[in-house]
């Protein structure tokens, strides 16, 4: 797979009658539909966009210019993350990753929603620090203290239970980006085992499940490429195969 991303005069990949997914390496949104095309164990092609400077022909696929964007068939295309993540467990039924239950289903909607709150938190950290208010790292702890008390209630490996779901990999994607913060000077967003027992427990067995772990990023890289973008110069095609690796095991308490 080419982490080489497609940018303006560049021509549109030829069509080589597999799905495809038009992503960006370091979306979180586009993230999920990889992880549960990943999980459903789908045939697809990945072809990554600069979305600084876009190719012309994406606007043919979505007209909003955002991935993911998925092709289902030639030239046709359905986009946004929960749009795509909702056809492909209703087309692809094997596993299942939602509950046939219609409450449970919306309780894992709810989970996800809860964490919004620590999103708003990490962008401004990351990317707008000198906006961070007194307000941010509160606003951002209770999101995750939120997740672990459900963490915590449900009883389970997983959000989902003995497995990852919908819940799980729509989630994800923004708590491996977290991991990148102290990183980057703040140690105050850091996920800590001491608050955070359950939690890291969590993201330990998420980051070994197959469908993440062929293509999760280390705290290291998504925080050099936050660098890159903060400076002005996002450096999108950073990447080799050193790089497409999860996490070093946490040191267990003596």
């Amino acid at each position: 797979m080419s982490e080489k991303h497609l940018k303006a005069g560049d021509p549109l990949p030829p069509y080589s009658g597999k799905l495809r997914l038009f992503a960006m390496r370091f979306c979180p949104y586009a993230e999920r539909s990889i992880l549960v095309l990943n999980a459903k164990k789908v045939e697809y092609d990945l072809v990554h966009i600069d979305l600084d400077n876009k190719p012309e022909w994406i606007f043919s696929f979505n007209p909003k210019g955002t991935v993911p964007i998925f092709e289902y068939e030639e030239g046709k295309a359905i986009f946004d993350s929960a749009i795509i993540n909702a056809y492909l467990d209703e087309k692809y039924p094997e596993p299942p990753l939602q509950s046939s239950d219609p409450l449970q289903r919306a309780q894992d909607k709810i989970v996800a929603e809860l964490l919004s709150s620590a999103h708003s938190a990490y962008y401004t950290a990351a990317f707008n620090a000198q906006a961070l208010t007194p307000e941010s790292t509160p606003t951002y702890h209770r999101g995750l203290e939120v997740l672990q008390k459900e963490i915590e209630a449900r009883g389970t490996k997983f959000l989902a239970g003995d497995k990852p779901g919908l819940v799980d990999y729509t989630i994800w994607p923004y708590l491996e980006r977290f991991l990148a913060l102290p990183l980057l000077g703040k140690p105050e967003f850091a996920i800590t085992e001491e608050k955070y027992a359950a939690l890291l427990t969590y993201i330990e067995a998420m980051k070994n499940d197959p469908p993440v772990k062929v293509y999760c990023l280390a705290p290291e890289t998504h925080a050099k490429y936050i660098e890159s973008r903060v400076k002005g110069t996002p450096d999108t095609n950073m990447l080799d195969t050193s790089d497409v690796c999860c996490f070093r095991p946490r040191k267990k308490k003596a």
